[in-house]
């Protein structure tokens, strides 16, 4: 299994790489209502205001009209207190998303209309109010976090693990404080709680495992002791996220040391249901031609740099030979492992 950290940093804090985060409901605490004094009100961005307007006409699209959502049910939940303020849970973040899903294939405007027209059938007022407030305060958050989150980690950081750490901790320190300066402490709370814990324990997790200064039941002794603070739902999750990737670990052993793929379907299959296990088998099917390209690559890498190239004519040749061997969205990955092999073969510097 690669150890690469992903070059994106939207990948490690948010998508997927570095925040293992999927649904953690028990984790997040009991719904607040949203009380409009609790914080600062702000003006709603223009496309929020007109598409609020519209929310009551007939001519206004439901979510189905839209053309990546046909066919799908609403994601998330809104819901309200006995005063009919909207209650601030993880799910108002996931109902956002789930329309905001479809900008590329249907526009910002029609997004946003839909999902007016959506909530104003679901809620009354002051919710209805309350959550367009919220609305374009969560857009306002994504426009900022947009250029923070795709920033790429340079050749240094891509091979050096504390460099990336540092990187991701900075990364995440200017990540909580867009959130603190967009939403209020209990929209903030709601919205990414269990996320951030989550991905303070991993970056905290990252830092131990670079410490050289413990010993293997040190290590172990302390890393329990950061699973312990974990919300409980959240902490069953990453126990269940570790034993998954430890048997993912033990299959691609098995692929090492020479066994078929019905041996290790036969062993997926002592843990997952048949289509997980059918996906694994082609992800992992994929990975191993993967590295079997990248090897050949090398090789054929390591026999132009033996014509004694200029440094020019070489990057030329090698650009070509990634184009050749490579798809596009596959060139980035190459990239990062030459970044890592090249700084593996400089010399270490002398004491």
């Amino acid at each position: 299994m690669s150890r690469f950290l992903s070059l994106s940093l939207a990948a490690v804090l948010v998508a997927g790489g570095l925040t293992l985060y999927a649904r953690w409901p028990a984790a997040v605490p009991e719904a607040a209502p949203l009380v409009t004094p609790a914080a600062p009100a702000r003006q709603a961005p223009v496309e929020v205001a007109l598409a609020a307007s519209a929310a009551p006409s007939a001519q206004v699209p439901a979510a189905a009209t839209l053309p990546s959502l046909a066919g799908t049910e609403v994601d998330g939940r809104l819901q309200v207190d006995a005063a009919g303020n909207l209650l601030l849970e993880l799910a108002v973040r996931d109902y956002f998303d789930y329309f905001l899903s479809a900008v590329d294939r249907s526009g910002l405007d029609a997004v946003i209309a839909a999902l007016l027209a959506d909530a104003g059938r679901r809620l009354p007022e002051p919710a209805l109010g309350q959550l367009i407030g919220l609305l374009g305060d969560y857009l306002d958050y994504k426009r900022a976090s947009m250029a923070l989150l795709q920033q790429p980690l340079d050749a240094h950081q891509q091979a050096d693990p504390q460099a990336q750490l540092q990187v991701l901790q900075a990364a995440f320190e200017r990540l909580d404080a867009l959130r603190r300066a967009h939403f209020s402490a209990a929209a903030q709370e709601a919205l990414f709680g269990a996320e951030q814990a989550y991905a303070r324990y991993t970056l905290d997790n990252l830092a131990l495992q670079q410490r050289e200064d413990l010993s293997e039941a040190q290590r172990a002794q302390m890393a329990e002791q950061l699973r312990a603070q974990l919300p409980e739902a959240m902490r069953a999750s990453e126990q269940r996220q570790q034993l998954a990737l430890e048997q993912l670990q033990r299959s691609e052993q098995l692929w090492r040391d020479g066994a078929d793929e019905q041996q290790v379907r036969e062993f997926l299959a002592m843990t997952y249901d048949p289509d997980t296990v059918q996906r694994l088998l082609v992800e992992q099917r994929r990975e191993r031609d993967w590295q079997q390209r990248y090897q050949a690559y090398r090789h054929e890498l390591d026999g132009l740099q033996g014509r004694g190239l200029s440094a020019a004519d070489g990057e030329r040749l090698q650009r070509q030979l990634r184009e050749r061997l490579f798809a596009s969205e596959d060139r980035h990955r190459v990239e990062t492992y030459d970044a890592i092999a090249a700084q593996q073969s400089e010399p270490a510097p002398k004491p």
